[in-house]
């Protein structure tokens, strides 16, 4: 699947050239990728595309003043043009306050298992087949849906050289698949999906995404409307993730430091029970958010962001790192277009003492919450969601799904209102891991 592309040598071409130029700080940023992807609508395969990527991107810095440039031709003459153009920029731009500098090198250890041989040379037919497995799979549960979904197979190099002397190369291969069947029964409309994510083809069970997701489609038949209301609500993982990934946005990066997000204020603070712990771990062998070093090539480690309730850091890279006055946290992200920003790997929720079944039991009325985007606007913090999959409990048990019915409110009120968080969860890509968690008391809005 992979051409072998030689990154070094334009990319010390860059470097060399820059050294020259007296500039204060620079780096360089090389990149090769390749995806195949299958797209699924109706009953069957709709397409399949081959995409190749590749860039140079270069970072000049001088007094402070910041010049990006960039090239999707590793060409000898093209390096050039795009090392004076950032250079030139540099020179013309106007000092930056905020910023510090750019990290020095540091050793990080192997992150193992990142990298599948069977991805790298994967081709569009066999990915084809792979995806008919799933819809296969789903129409032995049931015959006639339409569908939606498909999967993508990625694989990307990259290599990073900068003025301080980091030397950093890295290599990942990806897989994603999801699918989600429809079914009509009259009037009645059954839908849902199923999906899955890793670094390597082996751990993607293809017939078991296909099944789950139309037996989770069958389960949403007979949905009705619920009163509007405040109630308890149980997210179980897929909605945890939402949920979570909200917050981890909202302190990743120069928009947290720079007061910008619901959760700037809250550094060192209690947000929730003590029972919520989340760590963020970019190191764990095989999985699907980790690497051996970050965008600026700082060794990833394992953070404990939220501890006994209490937002513990931000997730930082260099340069919001500088704004606070602390060191990089291992979290920048970056493409050779220019863009650093920062953000999360793999999020790990601690899980607590109760099972799903129990929370279920103990819950007077509420709502099972399978599916819903709880990420809210990243400025105040509020959100309103439609539930598009869930159930009505009442009396300890699961009853009929729910339609049209909406959540709302403020996420940090959400967070205050966590009750209990089970024993159990979903990992996700060898990486993530999000238990079912119960809140006290949300609004809903019904019919």
């Amino acid at each position: 699947m992979a051409e072998r592309i030689d990154l070094a040598t334009p990319a010390e071409k860059a470097a060399r050239l820059l050294s020259a130029m007296n500039m204060d700080f620079f780096d360089v940023y090389v990149v090769y990728s390749r995806s195949l992807s299958i797209g699924v609508l109706g009953r069957g395969i709709r397409d399949a595309k081959s995409r190749i990527d590749l860039g140079l991107g270069v970072r000049a810095y001088k007094n402070r003043g910041l010049g990006v440039a960039f090239s999707q031709s590793l060409e000898p003459e093209d390096v050039e043009e795009t090392v004076d153009r950032a250079v030139s920029f540099a020179r013309a731009a106007q000092p930056d306050p905020y910023f510090k500098g750019i990290p020095g090198p540091s050793k990080a250890e192997d992150v193992p298992g990142l990298c599948d041989k069977e991805i790298i040379c994967l081709t569009l037919e066999e990915a084809g087949e792979l995806v008919k497995r799933m819809i296969d799979a789903a129409e032995e549960v049931r015959h006639g849906a339409m569908y939606r979904g498909g999967m993508t197979v990625g694989y990307s190099r990259s290599y990073l050289l900068t003025s301080t002397g980091i030397s950093v190369e890295m290599e990942k291969t990806s897989v994603s698949a999801f699918i989600e069947p429809t079914y009509r029964r009259g009037d009645d409309v059954g839908s849902s999906y199923e999906y899955d994510y890793a670094v390597s083809l082996a751990e993607i069970d293809f017939e078991a995404i296909g099944r789950k997701a139309a037996e989770k489609a069958l389960e949403q038949f007979g949905s009705r409307r619920v009163k509007s209301g405040a109630l308890p609500i149980i997210l179980t993982p897929d909605s945890t993730s939402s949920f979570i990934s909200g917050l981890m946005l909202a302190i990743s990066g120069e928009s947290a430091v720079k007061k910008r997000t619901f959760a700037s204020r809250f550094l060192g603070k209690q947000i929730a029970p003590q029972i919520l712990e989340i760590v963020d771990d970019g190191t764990i062998p095989g999985a699907i958010a980790s690497s051996p070093y970050d965008g600026e090539g700082v060794p990833r480690r394992l953070t404990k962001v939220v501890g006994e309730g209490r937002i513990l850091t931000f997730l930082h890279n260099s340069y919001s790192a500088g704004i606070a006055g602390v060191e990089t946290t291992g979290h920048a992200r970056r493409d050779y277009r220019g863009y650093v920003g920062a953000g999360p790997t793999n999020v790990r929720v601690k899980p607590g003492d109760s099972s799903l079944e129990e929370m279920i039991s103990e819950t007077r009325k509420g709502v099972l919450v399978t599916n819903a985007s709880l990420i809210p606007n990243m400025v105040s913090g509020e959100f309103s969601s439609t539930i598009d999959e869930g159930f009505l409990i009442e009396g300890g048990e699961k009853k009929h799904p729910v339609k049209n019915l909406m959540v709302g409110g403020q996420i940090l009120e959400m967070y205050r209102n966590i009750e209990l968080i089970s024993k159990e969860g979903r990992t996700i890509g060898k990486g993530f891991f999000f238990p079912s968690i119960k809140i006290s008391r949300v609004k809903l809005a019904g019919g």
